[in-house]
């Protein structure tokens, strides 16, 4: 019986969040650039024809006009010109120096430190201020609740299997009344604490040819993660809410476990994260792949220890 195709089909455009054109296929900020543009060229001209050649007048326009239009026309990363350059005149103008203080006031620099050519100092604001104990973020203004998620073989279901999933999504998209961000990382497999769960518990299995095969499946994995990197996704989903934590932590846990059960229907595994598990989510999330906030710097650690990133 050959496989039924999916019945879900769409077109969804490249640059989902172009504006529409409104004339000659130019948007209302290309239209408002170039059309004062156009005009006060085309009033010079009614105003220069007689005092100036022509050739004289276009070469000195014409410039002017290529800057305008390339300025209108042309888009870096989806943003046009002048906030790319609005947004570099921001950042030349923003202090490179982000300094830890707890009070939010700078201190003051010691004498010995040189007046001349001194850094820009500001206070470093992390987005998150604290995390509850039932896994609540507080994003000052909003909150934040994480919902740890695996994946499903999609793309190893048949049609209908795959109608079934994208509308059980769809409906778990159509009940959200806040944005949520799905966070997807690749992160580094680290084989250790199951490699060591195995070895401790085959002396204890009831036959030596399970305890043998319990420790020759204890060295594969030894080898396995000695000569292959590996590595796995981590899937979060962090569902949010519009208020302080104090006031909305509740509802929006309530919302973040409906959320989960909904997803759960689709076949994945959900975990609602609570305060720690969201706080070492959060540190995970800042550092490089294979690394911690917290580890060692090797240039002061004794040369004598072996310091390995897990």
């Amino acid at each position: 019986m050959p496989e039924e195709p999916s019945a879900w089909r769409g077109r969804i455009p490249a640059d989902i969040d172009r504006p529409e054109p409104i004339l000659f296929n130019l948007t209302t900020r290309q239209c408002l650039i170039i059309a004062p543009a156009l005009a006060g060229a085309w009033v010079a001209y009614l105003l220069l024809r007689e005092a100036i050649p022509l050739w004289v007048l276009a070469l000195v326009l014409a410039p002017l006009l290529g800057v305008v239009i390339a300025i209108a026309l042309a888009e870096r990363d989806g943003r046009g010109l002048e906030k790319v350059l609005a947004n570099a005149w921001a950042w030349k103008r923003s202090p490179k120096h982000l300094v830890p203080v707890p009070s939010g006031e700078l201190p003051t620099l010691p004498r010995w430190a040189p007046r001349f050519m001194q850094p820009k100092l500001a206070p470093l604001r992390l987005p998150a201020a604290a995390v509850a104990p039932s896994g609540v973020i507080d994003l000052g203004g909003r909150c934040a609740a994480i919902v740890a998620c695996t994946t499903i073989p999609f793309q190893l279901a048949s049609g209908r299997e795959q109608d079934q999933v994208v509308a059980a999504f769809a409906g778990v998209l159509d009940s959200l009344t806040e944005p949520i961000q799905i966070l997807v990382q690749r992160r580094r497999a680290d084989l250790s604490g199951l490699v060591a769960m195995v070895r401790a518990n085959a002396d204890h299995l009831p036959h030596p040819a399970l305890a043998g095969a319990a420790a020759a499946h204890a060295d594969f994995l030894d080898e396995i993660a000695a000569t292959h990197e590996l590595s796995h996704q981590q899937v979060l989903v962090v569902v949010t809410a519009t208020g302080p934590a104090r006031r909305t932590g509740g509802a929006l846990r309530r919302r973040t476990e409906d959320v989960a059960d909904r997803l759960a229907a689709l076949g994945v595994r959900t975990q609602v994260l609570d305060g720690e598990a969201a706080e070492h989510a959060l540190r995970a999330a800042m550092s490089a792949p294979g690394t911690h906030l917290t580890d060692t710097d090797p240039d002061d650690a004794d040369p004598d220890t072996d310091i390995t990133n897990e």
